[in-house]
């Protein structure tokens, strides 16, 4: 399992800072590295004062880098992994700082921070999951994010030699940047994966295949045995959108495709291998290959009609054994593979990249605070008990090293594992930097899918949003 955590954690631009390098500038800068900055409030377009620093003047411990005042207030998504695994976290926090009063709140609608942004008392530290997730974007674009390079900077938790950063997997830093400015530490190291019951599977006498046209042959044979071969959730489409779509469109081209969609550039919706993945989804359809009525299903109806046998394939994220856990069968053995790709191109690649994003907002009353907290959630003992509690897997590299936590958990490893040999993921960044684009492609996605939208349909209603975007004066926008 090893193999799976082996990428290197230091962006290719950003050069990995030592421990010695981060005192040094600790100590030269004082509590400057907690000062934010002035910033405009979220949706009122009120300027906000300048918070005054909190942190030391002088020198700084490297086991209390950040100068951690008294206080720590949070708010953590409870969602399909829980909040338990915070337990523990706040245990080896307070083990180091016993005099801190940490205050965890968990909820499962984020959209109530939006007027703690407005009236400039937001929590020192939140998680930023759910269907009401926070804009990010917005949030970093109108400066009300503190920036976390002085975390990345600074000594880890269990080896005090080695940096943040350098003790993560790759691709953290990349997917908590917006617009240049990395404000967000993701913890959990999702993977879209298209799930199976390998006990159903040795049953029937089925293989995964490794090609998208013995995937669709697969199919057809499913559906003569009385079993769908296909569930998924329409009520969210980025399910599919993110599992299916973005991967298959990446095997029939590259990555440079959604590069140039995130960009806006001309006629980037219009290109060919996002028409030929289209094309092939369409067979889905076509062929009557997804199980009836998943218009309606939410993502636990549609889990649990496919945990029912009533469908055999579903794509969810590496979440699905720990929100489903309740009502898995005994017999059923939850596995997960990549999207096969067509003539095998690609098959092994899947969307990997570091999710569950914690920030920090710029007005936060004890940020130091926040910053210690989050180097005690990147410890290895952290990493391990989210892995046990969750069956995820953690940003944390090697924290899971020799950790068998059962089938589903092996297959993820071993998925992430495959893919990042392969070639590394890149986000698809255009659904959170372009809320208004990614829930018009959804729509035409669950039209192409579940109404009789052709592919010319789906093409051209991205593409007027995509530059209806572009040609926004008031749409700020951004590139990479």
């Amino acid at each position: 399992m090893s193999d799976a955590f082996s990428t290197s954690s230091t962006h290719p631009s950003t050069p990995a800072t030592t421990r010695r390098g981060f005192l040094r500038t600790a100590g030269l800068a004082g509590g400057a590295l907690l000062a934010p900055a002035a910033l405009s409030a979220c949706a009122t377009g009120a300027v906000r004062e300048t918070a005054e620093s909190t942190g030391p003047t002088g020198p700084m411990d490297p086991d209390d880098p950040f100068g951690a005042s008294k206080a720590l207030e949070s708010v953590v998504f409870d969602g399909g992994n829980g909040v338990e695994y915070l337990d523990l976290t706040k245990k080896v926090y307070l083990d180091a700082h016993p005099d801190i009063d940490v205050t965890i709140t968990k909820t499962q609608d984020l959209s109530t921070l939006q007027s703690q942004f407005v009236n400039q008392t937001p929590p020192d530290l939140w998680q930023n999951s759910g269907a009401k997730a926070l804009d990010v974007t917005s949030l970093t674009l109108n400066e009300q994010l503190a920036e976390l390079d002085d975390l990345m900077a600074a000594p880890s938790w269990d080896n005090p030699d080695v940096t943040v950063e350098e003790s993560l997997n790759g691709g953290v830093r990349e997917d908590g940047t917006v617009n240049g400015k990395l404000v967000g530490l993701n913890f959990v190291q999702y993977a879209w994966g298209i799930w199976h019951d390998a006990a159903l599977f040795e049953d029937k006498g089925w293989e995964m295949p490794g090609s998208w046209e013995d995937l669709m042959s697969l199919c057809g044979r499913i559906k003569s045995d009385g079993i769908a071969p296909w569930a998924f959730t329409g009520v969210h489409p980025s399910y599919f959108q993110s599992g299916v779509l973005f991967p298959l469109v990446v095997k029939f081209g590259d990555q440079e495709v959604w590069k140039r969609v995130d960009n806006l550039e001309p006629d980037a919706w219009r290109q060919q291998p996002i028409r030929d993945a289209l094309e092939a989804l369409l067979q889905l359809r076509t062929d009557d290959f997804i199980l009836r009525g998943v218009a309606q299903m939410t993502h636990i109806q549609s889990q649990t009609a496919w945990l029912q046998h009533k469908a055999a394939f579903i794509p969810v994220g590496a979440w699905l054994e720990n929100e489903m856990k309740s009502t898995i069968p005994d017999d059923f053995e939850l596995t997960a593979t990549s999207l096969p790709g067509p003539g095998g191109k690609l098959t092994d690649l899947v969307p990997n990249n570091a999710g569950a994003g914690w920030y920090i907002p710029a007005q936060a009353k004890n940020p130091g605070s926040a910053k210690e907290f989050l180097r005690a959630l990147l410890s290895r003992e952290s990493a391990r008990n989210y892995a046990e509690l969750t069956r995820n897997i953690t940003v944390v590299t090697d924290a899971h090293e020799g950790q068998e936590l059962g089938a589903a958990f092996n297959s993820i490893a071993s998925m992430i594992a495959k893919s990042n040999r392969t070639e590394p993921w890149v986000n698809v960044k255009y659904p959170s930097w372009y809320k208004s684009l990614s829930s018009e492609s959804e729509a035409a996605l669950m039209a192409l899918l579940l109404d009789n939208a052709t592919v010319d349909d789906y093409v051209e209603r991205c593409q007027r949003k995509a530059d209806e975007v572009k040609n926004d004066p008031k749409t700020k926008k951004i590139t990479r």
